[in-house]
């Protein structure tokens, strides 16, 4: 099958098409015939550091971890899917033709939903109601903001927290992007800065503060992420764009009575990813449906451009998912 093979290599590893093995299921997985590909930031980890994918080691180093396309094998053990069922998936080893998943954590594509919109969700979903409804322990009406609102994990949030009541802010280093933004949920669009956000937050709550953080910068904003939350917050980290570490005050988490919580698939058993998707699918499955929460794609690359692609997300110009076509 033609797939994306990390290369590593001097200067810096690269993406190569290349024909390799088809994955080998195992008793509980599905192969599935990919349609479309959704790119994530946590690629282009996988490619600069030639991490392993997600879900167990790769008989090839072949790229991504999110697709939509139609079961063409399933396992002995497989239980409730069918050969051509339409799924979508967070799924190691993702830009080929053929990808193998667990199929305990496929999800249904909704009707009248094409690959490109199908491949452009499941991630974001998973993660925005894993971190805000989970980790986050939203109450329906309370406040959330969302540090690099722009991301497509960040755009989920924002439809998800709205359809709970809540009154929503956002951050971006692009005012274009704010604007975009209104049309996905976010009330108060607020421009990022070395200076931090924590006055303009101030100001917008009558110093009260917000309930739910979803941060994406990492350590350089957790000081004013903290100084951001209202007495009893919870900050939940998603992403580490900006670096690893921050100062943290002690003082300031006990005397506010903060919640710090980190959220990541990647050292979740099957079973406990699977437990999350259901809980995902009831809360959210007739707004996807329905397309009242929805993922903005912003542009769409051919497999065999899957370097294109990946550039493209590294200038961070883009707003939504950017989607490989099989």
């Amino acid at each position: 099958m033609k797939a994306a093979v990390i290369i590593t290599g001097e200067p810096h590893n690269r993406l190569e098409i290349q024909d390799v093995p088809a994955p080998q299921p195992g008793p509980q997985d599905v192969l599935v015939a990919v349609k479309a590909v959704g790119l994530n930031r946590v690629d282009l980890l996988l490619r600069a550091q030639h991490l392993r994918n997600v879900g167990g080691a790769p008989t090839a180093a072949v790229a991504g971890l999110e697709i939509a396309g139609e079961v063409s094998f399933v396992g002995p053990e497989v239980t409730g899917v069918k050969i051509g069922d339409r799924v979508m998936a967070m799924a190691s080893q993702a830009y080929a033709e053929v990808a193998r998943a667990d199929h305990r954590i496929l999800m249904p594509v909704p009707a009248g939903l094409d690959w490109t919109e199908a491949a452009a969700l499941p991630v974001a979903l998973m993660t925005a109601h894993n971190a805000l409804v989970t980790a986050g322990a939203h109450v329906r009406g309370e406040s959330v903001l969302v540090q690099a609102a722009s991301t497509a994990v960040g755009i989920a949030v924002l439809q998800i927290a709205k359809m709970r009541g809540a009154r929503t802010f956002g951050t971006s280093g692009t005012p274009s992007k704010l604007d975009a933004l209104k049309a996905f949920g976010l009330d108060v669009g607020i421009a990022a800065s070395a200076a931090g956000i924590a006055p303009r937050i101030a100001e917008e709550t009558g110093g009260r503060g917000v309930d739910v953080l979803i941060d994406h910068i990492g350590g350089p904003a957790l000081a004013d992420n903290m100084a951001c939350l209202a007495n009893g917050g919870r900050l939940v980290s998603v992403g580490r764009m900006a670096g690893y570490h921050g100062p943290l005050d002690m003082d300031q988490l006990s005397l506010k009575r903060l919640s710090l919580v980190g959220v990541t698939f990647r050292t979740r058993s099957v079973l406990q990813i699977q437990a999350l998707i259901a809980a995902m699918v009831a809360d959210l499955w007739d707004e996807v449906t329905a397309r009242r929460i929805r993922m903005p794609v912003d542009k769409v690359y051919p497999l065999d451009q899957a370097a294109a692609a990946q550039a493209h997300m590294r200038a961070n110009a883009h707003l939504g998912k950017i989607i490989l076509e099989v």
